[in-house]
């Protein structure tokens, strides 16, 4: 895999970026968290002091392989501009199926962005004819997109391909995370949240292969406590997990990983309750973690020297069950550790507790991608690098 820096930029005027700026946005496309847009801005400052022109090539949301105009970024494309100061033209769908690159090619402006890449049917097919459509104009591909590299589509792998190409700087960093947490020797502590066992069977037994200590927390902890004959009452539970769980406990026991479980919570009346006085409790669910909890995991991170945090620890969308969340953001911040975010719903977590970003070793905008990777899944966009 290229790094850009051993790129020699001395023929190359035309850059391709693949970037995530499938950003949250609310019912007036306000963008309402810019973090992936400024992942990117480390790449695209490079290539510009390199004087190239950049096309930008992102998805946006789930469109159905045609234009839809709520998933275009003619809502957007003004405030990327402001959030990244630079002026971005589009190129539209339109403009595009009747003229290709054309308006990119004679552009004077220094950055494009293609409206929404899976508006066109080659991208998720993977299509090696509609991936030439846009590299045969280009003299560098650079994938800064790692949170979509677990798809198989145009943009991701096969435009890697089809010239030279190199990963992002913010790719770069993603990779490099990841195999830290796989492969250090460093004392290790994953602290895992979120709804389903399904969804992280498979991060979960990879953890406890390279992990000392993991922290089940969110819904999902109440599976392990239910498996475990802790009353559990009316909490979300995933039916059919009793195997998964099974499993983990099972590889844990062998490789000397020890699985940790919440030891109080806090229910939907806001009340909090040692797990041994729960069989005490009628008609309850269990929607946070609570103090006592928040001190075993204090000591679990005090014995560690890396930390992986993935998954918020209760259901943060309510104020009064985010606190578990808020403090273990707080916690690990203030903490000496190497500590890993692995995105998804767990940037929301730090951005409810107010805490930026810089305190932590790394946190990584990609949620799916970053889980795979963890797996030692071969992700398509990596592949494709290397």
């Amino acid at each position: 895999m290229k790094n850009l820096n051993q790129i020699n930029f001395q023929n190359i005027k035309n850059v391709g970026i693949r970037v995530d700026f499938n950003v949250p946005t609310d019912d007036l496309f306000q963008v309402t968290d810019n973090t992936r847009l400024l992942r990117a801005k480390d790449t695209i400052d490079f290539v510009l002091k390199n004087e190239c022109k950049i096309l930008l090539l992102s998805h946006f949301g789930r469109p159905k392989e045609m234009f839809d105009e709520k998933f275009s970024f003619t809502n957007l494309i003004d405030q990327f501009s402001d959030i990244l100061r630079y002026e971005i033209n589009l190129l539209s769908y339109e403009e595009f199926l009747q003229n290709g690159l054309k308006q990119f090619n004679e552009s004077t402006n220094k950055i494009t962005l293609l409206d929404n890449i899976r508006f066109f049917e080659g991208e998720k097919k993977n299509d090696e004819s509609f991936s030439q459509s846009i590299t045969n104009e280009l003299d560098l591909f650079i994938n800064e997109a790692f949170s979509a590299s677990h798809r198989s589509h145009a943009s991701v792998n096969q435009m890697a391909k089809n010239i030279l190409s190199a990963p992002g700087l913010n790719f770069l960093k993603e990779v490099t995370a990841i195999n830290d947490i796989k492969n250090s020797t460093k004392r290790k502590l994953a602290i895992i949240g979120g709804s389903k066992v399904s969804t992280k069977i498979k991060t979960l037994l990879s953890l406890t292969q390279s992990c000392s200590n993991i922290f089940i927390g969110g819904a999902m902890a109440n599976n392990f406590l239910k498996y475990q004959g802790i009353a559990v009452g009316q909490s979300l539970l995933e039916e059919g997990s009793e195997e998964m769980i099974k499993d983990i406990y099972t590889l844990a026991n062998k490789t000397g990983c020890e699985i940790h479980l919440p030891t109080d919570v806090v229910l939907n009346d806001g009340q909090s309750f040692s797990i041994d006085r729960l069989s005490d409790q009628n008609q309850f669910s269990i929607l946070d973690l609570s103090n006592h909890s928040i001190e075993v995991l204090e000591q679990l991170v005090q014995r560690s020297e890396i930390v992986l945090w993935n998954g918020p620890m209760g259901m943060i969308e309510d104020p009064r069950f985010a606190q578990g969340s808020s403090k273990l953001a707080h916690l690990l911040a203030n903490s000496s550790c190497d500590v890993v975010i692995g995105g998804g719903d767990t940037l929301l977590a730090i951005n409810i507790a107010g805490v930026s970003f810089d305190h932590y070793h790394f946190v990584s905008t990609a949620g799916g991608a970053f889980l795979e990777a963890l797996e030692d899944k071969e992700l398509p966009g990596i592949i494709a690098l290397q």
